[in-house]
Parts: structure tokens; sequence; C-alpha cells
């Protein structure tokens, strides 16, 4: 006889199910639909067609007529809901299928929202320019702005805005007063972006932007500003208290001319994070340019982890990596990701009479004039190949950390397979029960690196905080 286990979600009230949606983030809230056919059935899309061409979306008038049908549709929704807003093809024919909408919506409750616009059948995406002032007060000109307002909004996901979409963007959401976060995802054709925060904003993420050259922040309470893509400009104006921060420029300098100055003023803006990501030739550029980071007059004082990422770990990027090591006197945990999947970023000739010392210092010098790095607890190498710049970086960390405080380094190999090192006088006596359980490699200093197998879910929790965005 079979077993039937009882249902015990299904029968739940619609009202109880909405209120359990609303403890979840919005991206968790949707993979419920997997529980159960009731569940699934909350999710099912509201196909909305709008008639007026493409090509009208440009008018203000007609953009103006549109914005306000979609912010009613959003504004009316007060429950879990998905809404496919579509356009006709041609005059006669209009858009039934789900894969030819232009606009999806995924909305919770009033405080989360995600907007999606279609990638396909779009024309060509031009370069546009895009204002946001979320902290703008109701303005009675623009009444349809003031009744599309969302008031209770707290967090905001934009993918895919073109050209045609940033004046209804903006019209949509720049009264949005305690909106908390905004996350800008594949935005092509975006070249320049100024945003303006209200007093409750606190974070910002921009992910694969691949044409964007500015970006104009301007937030007083902003903790959190995470970026992924080419290097644009990057000015943070009006914010002071800075948690965490991600630097990921693996799509190289991008359109613009690098300029180390405002590399360094950025970095000053981002001096009191406590979590902070940076692409490894970034470090790279700014030392070979003429960056001197221990006579900047700051430092990341307040810095409790740092995640390295790049494609290779060669001389210049170790010896850049222990020049800004020197810059972060608290840190307590190091990732330093090698990743041969990146594109190699080339350095260029600098034409510099100075630049970081370390660049032209053999090994010895280098180690001799990093400063200690005291309070390191964790270091975590993923990519390790078993190089001689690896191993001397290895070398570098353990002669610079204090004994008492570091509790484990860590390599990962491409291979996934993990290590816990150990740096052992060569002629040292060892067990022979210990040097089965590990494998040698031998530096050039003559000592000899051990590397004991780790269990995978030792290695599970040692993960950079950064790397839930990816």
């Amino acid at each position: 006889m079979v077993e039937i286990n009882p249902d015990f979600i299904s029968p739940l009230p619609h009202d109880v199910i909405h209120a359990i949606f609303s403890f979840l983030p919005l991206k968790h809230a949707v993979k419920t639909s997997i529980l159960s056919t009731a569940w699934r059935s909350l999710w099912m899309p509201i196909h909305v067609n709008l008639d007026v061409g493409l090509d009208q979306i440009v008018n203000p008038e007609v953009s103006k007529e549109v914005t306000r049908v979609i912010a009613t549709f959003l504004i009316s929704c007060n429950c879990p809901r998905k809404l496919y807003f579509g356009l006709p093809k041609s005059e006669k024919v209009k858009l039934q299928m789900k894969n030819e909408w232009f606009l999806m919506a995924t909305k919770v409750d009033e405080k989360e929202l995600y907007l999606s616009f279609s990638e396909e059948n779009r024309p060509t995406k031009d370069h546009y320019h895009l204002i946001l002032d979320l902290g703008s007060s109701p303005n009675l000109a623009n009444s349809f702005t003031d009744a599309s307002r969302f008031a209770s909004l707290k967090v905001l996901h934009l993918r895919s805005i073109t050209h045609l979409d940033k004046n209804m963007v903006a019209a949509l959401f720049s009264i949005c007063q305690l909106l908390e976060v905004l996350k800008l995802v594949k935005c092509s054709g975006l070249k320049h972006l100024d945003l303006k925060g209200g007093s409750h904003f606190q974070s910002f993420e921009m992910l694969d932007c691949p044409e964007v050259v500015n970006i104009n922040l301007s937030a007083p309470k902003l903790k959190s500003f995470r970026y992924r893509g080419v290097l644009p400009r990057i000015q943070i104006k009006k914010a002071s208290g800075f948690t965490d921060a991600l630097l990921d420029f693996r799509d190289g300098p991008g359109y613009i001319e690098f300029d180390c100055e405002e590399l360094i003023t950025l970095l000053k803006a981002l001096k009191d994070v406590e979590i902070l990501t940076l692409s490894g030739w970034l470090l790279e550029w700014m030392c070979s340019a003429g960056v001197i980071f221990g006579k900047l007059g700051f430092q990341f004082n307040k810095l409790k982890e740092l995640w390295w990422i790049g494609s290779q770990m060669d001389r210049t990027n170790r010896d850049s990596l222990a020049c800004f090591l020197n810059f972060t006197p608290s840190l307590e945990r190091l990732f330093i990701d090698i990743n041969t999947q990146l594109d190699y970023v080339p350095c260029p000739p600098f034409h510099h009479y100075w630049h970081e010392p370390h660049l032209w210092m053999d090994y010895a010098a280098v180690k001799c004039n990093a400063l200690p790095l005291e309070r390191l607890k964790t270091v975590f190498m993923v990519g390790f190949t078993k190089q001689e710049e690896e191993l001397l970086l290895m070398d570098l960390l353990l002669e610079k950390a204090s004994e008492s405080e570091l509790t484990s380094m860590i390599v990962k190999s491409p291979e996934n397979d993990s290590w816990r090192v150990a740096k052992i006088p060569r002629g040292r006596w060892l067990l022979q029960t210990w040097i089965s359980k590990w494998f040698s490699v031998s530096s050039a200093d003559q000592d000899e690196w051990f590397f004991g197998y780790v269990d995978q879910d030792y290695c599970r929790d040692l993960c950079p905080a950064h790397s839930t965005v990816f």
C-alpha cells in the first residue's frame, strides 16, 4: 500500500500565501511556484496588449500615456503577479504570446518590483543618458507621475532598458522617496547615468552595461556600491557611510582614457568600506602608472575582507597586490581568484620617472618592505596551479601574517581540488605518516611547500561576501 503524504501547503488561503511571500525576496518568492499547482497559479502571467506602435513610443505624449497605463496596472496589483505588456506587430496583429512582450513586470507586494524590457525584436539600440532623481518631490505639473508614484517601493530591479524606455523609467520612478535598493542589469546603449538617491537609498548595483562611460551618483545614506563591466568614470558625491564596494572591471578600460587621479578619488570615497572587491589589472595599471599607495594620505583602515579577481598571477600582479595590502592594516580575510576564463588586460607602457617601488624591486626587497598583516585570519586562493609567483605570494602572506591569527591558508585548483598550505624549511624532519597525506613542491628559495587535501565541505563556507552577486 502506497503511503500518501498529506499536502499542507496547497489548501492555504491566498492571504496566508501572500503573507509568506511578503517575507521573501522577490527572486525566492517566484521560485515557490514549484511547490504546488495552487502556488503556481498565483504566478500565471496577465497579458496586456497596448494599442500603440513601437515607433510611436518616442513621441512624448504617447510615451506619457503608455507610462500612465503601465503605472495604473502596476499599482493596482496588490498581490503576487506577473504582467506582460505587449505592442502590436502591425496595425492588425496584436501580441498574444509570452515571447512577444516588450515589458515584463513581476511584483510580490508594494515593496519590491522587477521590470525587464525585451531584448528581442527591438530597433537598433542608440546610446542614451538616463537621469533618475529618486529623492525628488511630487510635482503637480506632472499629474500622471504623481498618480503613479510608488510610495512604498523599497527594492527596484531594472533590466535591459533602451533609449526607447528611458523616459518611461524616469517618469515612473523619479519620486520613489523610500527606495532603498536599485539594480540595473544589461542596459545596452546606456552611456551616461545620473542617479540621485533619497534619504533612504542605501544600495546601488550595476551589472553588464557594456557602453557605459559616466556614472554620477549622489546619495547621502549610500552604504553599498556594486559594479561589474567596463571601467567607466565614477563620481560618488554626498556619501559617507559605505560598508561594501564591488569594483569588478573585468571587461577592461572601456571607452575612457585611464586616469589615476579619478581612480584615487574613487578609492578615497570608498576608504571606509569593510568589504571590497577589486580587479587585479586595475591595481597593476595604477602601480605602473605612478601611484604609490603609501603616499596617498589615506588607508582602508576598516577593510576586513578583500576579493582580488584576475586572469593570471604574474610578477606585476603579485607585486601590485602586495602594494595594495600595505594599504589594508585591518584585513582579516583575503580571497584571490585566478580565473583564466577572464580576458587578459595587458598593461600599456606608462611614461613616468617614478612609480610604486615594489615593481622594480626583486622579490627579497618586496618581502622586506611589505607591512605586517597582523589581523589576517584567512587566505583562500582559487585557480592555484603551483606557479612560482603564486608560491611567492603565499610566502609573502605567511611572512607578514601573525602566526597566532592566521588560522587557514587554502588553495583550490582549477579542477576544484583543495589543499591546506604549509611551508617547511628544507631538511626539517617530518613524520612519514604526515608526508603520505600531503604532496610537496620545491620553491626557488629551497623551501618545501606542503599541500594537504581538504574536504570540499570545509571550503563550502569559504567564499567572498560578494560572490552572491554573480
